[in-house]
């Protein structure tokens, strides 16, 4: 399976086996969400790894499987399908989960602000 986290600026990705990926991604998500204490600021820690640890395929493949446990547990399943995570359309239903309809939303209190 290729998981391909797209950031607009940048393009990663990585192959491996879907057997035990789901446990092991919602896993490193799950315990980056424990310490980054929301979902966004969680997505931001691994962009971050991505932009700051380009040369290191271990960094690498660790922000794409917390990225891959996001959007398992807040965005859809994920299948044993080749996925590309396009991160320009995901990031601002994140940043508005209620869309332009209402201009602000339960998750408003942890919802990164810039």
């Amino acid at each position: 399976m290729k998981i391909t986290v797209d950031g607009g600026s940048f393009k990663v990705s990585i192959d491996t086996e879907f057997e035990g990926l789901l446990t092991e991604a919602n896993a490193v998500f799950k315990e980056t969400l424990v310490q980054a204490k929301s979902n966004d600021k969680a997505i931001l820690r691994f962009l971050q790894i991505i932009l700051e640890h380009r040369d290191s395929d271990d960094a690498i493949g660790y922000a794409v499987l917390g990225l891959l446990g996001w959007y398992d547990s807040a965005i859809t399943p994920v299948t044993d399908n080749d996925i590309e995570l396009i991160l320009p359309k995901i990031v601002p239903h994140l940043l508005n989960p209620a869309g332009d309809i209402n201009a602000t939303s339960d998750n408003d209190a942890a919802t990164f602000q810039h």
